[in-house]
């Protein structure tokens, strides 16, 4: 069969007009705006919701590798844009060894297009069995909260906002605590901790503690804050004294002792933290 150029030509000429002609008869039709308008919505409404977002924020995850951060492992991070995120089994080890673990957290999804355009979170979370492994001890905890936070739009950590937790059952497993500055060793084989909750603020990278209590088999108060950025600590701890695991240590540490507590300082850094206790002034022996 010969093939007809001009024919093919002509066709192809007339394919831009013929759409046209298509457009202006369905423009005709009764109604024709609306369905036209509600078709560019649905396809706006496709694209938001088949974006690959579980790509990209996995993606930013995982930079986070090298930092303070080790490694990370996600076996299941099943993100939702309507309704809740979950992520189950993670394993997070940080550059001094210690050892993260969850056996699943739930987090209602932040609005998309509020983060993508100007990277700001606001969510509620639950967090199912905590698992902190440090060198001589566990601390498994179970909490839910809220956070909002403005996030920096070069290297995505929190700069400013608010994160606050409600109630927190707290378990140490082989509880090691030592003060070497005042030689007190406490080794105990498992302390139940319940906190009230956490208020906290975070501005320019420094999180700080408008409440944070402790109570149950160890009381304590703590105040102060944590540098996001640099991981630098400057803490208060005030513990009461009230406590039968410090009963054999009262001679040792009358000193520091001021109304039933004792106060200490933990400085330098969340990989090496300092801890300094606070001598009571010598008037009030």
């Amino acid at each position: 069969m010969k093939i007809d150029k001009d024919q093919i030509k002509s066709f192809i000429k007339q394919i831009p007009s013929k759409i046209w002609q298509g457009i202006k008869n369905v423009y005709t039709l009764p109604h024709s705006g609306k369905y036209m308008l509600l078709s560019l919505f649905l396809l706006i409404i496709f694209l938001v919701i088949t974006f690959p977002y579980n790509f990209l924020i996995l993606k930013k995850i995982y930079a986070l590798e090298g930092n303070s951060i080790k490694s990370i492992e996600l076996p299941v991070f099943s993100f939702s844009i309507i309704g809740d995120t979950v992520i189950e089994k993670p394993i997070i080890i940080l550059n001094n060894s210690n050892e993260i673990t969850c056996e699943r957290a739930t987090i209602s999804t932040p609005n998309p297009v509020s983060f993508l355009l100007s990277k700001k979170i606001k969510s509620n979370f639950s967090i199912n069995l905590l698992k902190l492994n440090l060198k001589d001890s566990e601390v498994i905890c179970d909490f839910h909260g809220n956070v909002e936070l403005s996030l920096d739009k070069k290297t995505y950590m929190p700069t400013d906002g608010k994160l606050q937790i409600g109630g927190i059952n707290i378990v140490l497993k082989s509880v090691a605590i030592t003060i070497p500055n005042i030689g007190l060793q406490i080794k105990q084989d498992s302390r139940i901790i319940n906190c009230q909750g956490i208020d906290s603020t975070l501005t320019n990278g420094v999180l700080r503690f408008d409440k944070f209590e402790l109570k149950g088999d160890i009381a304590a108060e703590i105040s102060g804050s944590v540098a996001l950025t640099n991981k630098k600590l400057d803490l208060i701890i005030s513990i009461d004294t009230d406590n039968k695991e410090l009963e054999p240590f009262k001679d040792l540490l009358t000193k520091y002792i001021k109304n039933d507590r004792i106060t200490l300082k933990v400085g330098a850094t969340t990989e090496k933290p300092e801890i300094i206790p606070v001598e009571k002034d010598k008037n009030e022996n």
